[in-house]
C-alpha cells in the first residue's frame, strides 16, 4: 500500500493492485467564508482525481468536505461515520450523491482491496475535558488496511492515551500514523482581550502543547512511520495579517519537534503535494523539499491578501431588521442548545455597529464573551447562508473575553446561531 499527499487533509491511498481512496479533498483556496488558503498554488485539481475507486469524508468543515469544488461522479462510493448530527449526509444527498457507505464507530467493511473502519470522535475536547459537557460532534477517523498494512488516519479526530492504546491493541502494528498536529481556529488572534505580546506567547504555549500531545499518543502507537498531517493552511484577504499569531506551525516544525524527542523507533516523515511513500518500507517516489517559511510569508502578503471574501461584495444590511433577526436567533439558538442538553456557562453579546444586544444570559456564569464581525457576514450567518463555526475557524469574528476562559460549550452553542 502507498500513500500519495496532496494538501493540508487530502491524500489517495493505493494498493498494490491499484485501488484507491482519496480523502477529504480540498484544493481550491477560500475555504471558512473565503480566508483559508494553502500555503502555496496547488496543482492538484478535482478534474485529474476522477478515476479513483472510493472517496473518504471525515466530516463536513470545509478543509475537508469543499462543497464549492466538490464535482465526483455521482456512482462513486463514499464513506462516512454513521452517527448522531449527520450534517454531512444530508449535504452529499442533497448534491445527487446517494452511494454513501455508511459505517458505525468501530464497524470494519471489505472494499475492494482495503479493509476500513471509521472512529466517532474520541473525547469530547482533547485539551478542555472537564470544561466541555458536549464537546465534539461531527469529527472521524479511520484505519485502512491492505497488502498487509495498517494505517491510522486521524484526521481532526484527535485521540488521547486511552483511544491509542485501543488502536494499538486492536490493530497490532501499526504501519503509517496520520496524526493533526495543529490546533485550528481564533485563538489567539482573535481575542482583543490579549495585547499582541500576549498573543506570541499564547501561540507558543498551544503550538508546545500541541506537539507535546502528540508525542503522548505516539509513545502509545509506537507507530512505523508517522506523517504530520492536516491544519496546515495560512490565511488571505483582510484578515492575513493575522498570520503572524495565528497559533499554528508547519509540519516541518512538528517534525522537528518529534525527531528531537522520540526515543522509541517511529520514523517522522514529511510530504509535499504528491510526494508518495510506500508504505511498506518508506521507499518515496522524490526527495523531500522542506518548507521555506520566507516564501510562505511572501507569497501570502503578495497574492492571498488580495483576496475578496463573497460576503465583502453584499451590500450594507439594514440594522433595525438586523437587530430583530439577532433577538430570534438567540431564542432559536437556545432552543436547539436544550434538545442536546448543553447549558451555557457564559453570557455572551454580540457587537452589532454601536448596539451592544446579548444572546445568551447564563444562570451560573463564568464570565463574559463579547462578538463582533463584519454586518454583511452576520446577516449571512442569520440567512444560514454562512455559518457561524465556520466564521470562527476562518479568523473572521472578533472576540473579547472577561476573564480569559475558555468554553467548548459556548462555541459550540454559537454554532446554532440563526434564523
Amino acid at each position: 500500500m502507498k500513500f500519495e499527499f496532496i494538501a493540508n487533509a487530502s491524500g489517495i491511498f493505493k494498493s498494490k493492485n491499484g485501488k484507491s481512496v482519496l480523502l477529504d479533498p480540498w484544493l481550491m483556496d477560500g475555504v471558512f467564508e473565503g480566508s483559508w488558503c494553502h500555503f502555496h498554488k496547488l496543482q492538484t485539481t478535482s478534474s485529474q482525481l476522477q478515476d479513483v475507486d472510493a472517496i473518504y469524508l471525515s466530516h463536513i468543515h470545509p478543509d475537508h468536505y469543499d462543497e464549492r469544488d466538490f464535482n465526483y461522479r455521482k456512482d462513486i462510493p463514499i464513506f462516512v461515520l454513521d452517527h448522531g448530527l449527520n450534517f454531512l449526509h444530508k449535504n452529499l444527498e442533497a448534491k445527487g450523491y446517494k452511494n454513501l457507505i455508511k459505517i458505525k464507530n468501530d464497524e470494519t467493511i471489505k472494499f475492494e482491496d482495503f479493509e476500513i473502519t471509521l472512529y466517532a470522535p474520541f473525547v469530547k475536547n482533547n485539551f478542555f475535558e472537564d470544561e466541555s459537557v458536549v464537546g465534539n460532534l461531527i469529527d472521524s477517523a479511520m484505519v485502512i488496511e491492505s497488502d498487509g498494512l495498517v494505517a491510522f488516519n486521524a484526521n481532526d479526530n484527535t485521540p488521547d492515551v486511552e483511544a491509542c492504546k485501543y488502536i494499538r491493541k486492536k490493530f497490532g502494528s501499526i504501519d503509517l500514523a496520520m496524526l493533526n498536529y495543529n490546533a485550528a481556529g481564533p485563538y489567539p488572534s482573535c481575542f482583543n482581550n490579549l495585547t499582541d505580546e500576549e498573543k506570541f506567547f499564547e501561540q507558543d504555549k498551544n503550538l508546545k502543547r500541541n506537539y507535546e500531545y502528540l508525542l503522548s499518543n505516539l509513545r502509545e502507537l509506537k507507530p512505523k512511520y508517522m506523517l504530520p498531517f492536516a491544519g496546515a493552511y495560512t490565511l488571505g484577504g483582510k484578515l492575513s495579517k493575522k498570520n503572524k499569531y495565528l497559533g499554528i506551525g508547519t509540519w516541518d516544525d512538528c517534525a522537528d519537534y518529534l525527531r528531537r524527542n522520540i526515543n522509541f523507533g517511529t520514523e517522522v516523515i514529511c510530504l509535499r503535494e504528491t510526494d508518495e511513500i510506500n508504505i511498506a518500507d518508506g521507499a518515496r517516489n522524490k526527495d523531500y523539499i522542506p518548507i521555506d517559511k520566507d516564501e510562505i510569508y511572501n507569497y501570502s502578503r503578495n497574492e492571498l491578501s488580495n483576496l475578496e471574501y463573497d460576503y465583502e461584495k453584499d451590500p450594507e444590511p439594514c440594522l433595525a431588521t438586523m437587530q430583530k433577526d439577532i433577538n430570534i436567533a438567540s431564542i432559536k439558538m437556545q432552543e436547539r442548545c436544550g434538545r442536546i442538553k448543553l447549558k451555557p456557562d457564559m453570557n455572551v453579546n454580540i457587537k452589532l455597529e454601536d448596539d451592544i444586544i446579548e444572546i445568551c444570559n447564563s444562570e451560573e456564569s463564568k464570565g463574559n464573551l463579547s462578538c463582533s464581525m463584519d454586518s454583511r457576514l452576520l446577516r449571512r450567518i442569520l440567512d444560514r447562508k454562512s455559518h457561524w463555526n465556520n466564521a470562527e475557524i476562518g479568523c473572521h469574528i472578533e472576540f473579547n473575553r472577561t476573564p480569559n476562559y475558555y468554553s467548548p460549550d459556548i462555541h459550540l452553542m454559537l454554532q446554532f446561531f440563526h434564523l
